[in-house]
């Protein structure tokens, strides 16, 4: 087997995992801030 093509492909997965971990995140961050600011000083 070709050592390269599993390195690129493994690399192309843990990217795209964090890409979606990221977003996930992001969402999250965005809600939060979103409450906080429903909230009365």
């Amino acid at each position: 087997m070709n050592y390269t093509v599993i390195i690129i492909f493994t690399i192309v997965i843990i990217l795209v995992s964090l890409q979606y971990t990221l977003n996930k995140i992001l969402l999250e961050l965005r809600e939060i801030k979103q409450i906080l600011r429903r909230k009365p000083k």
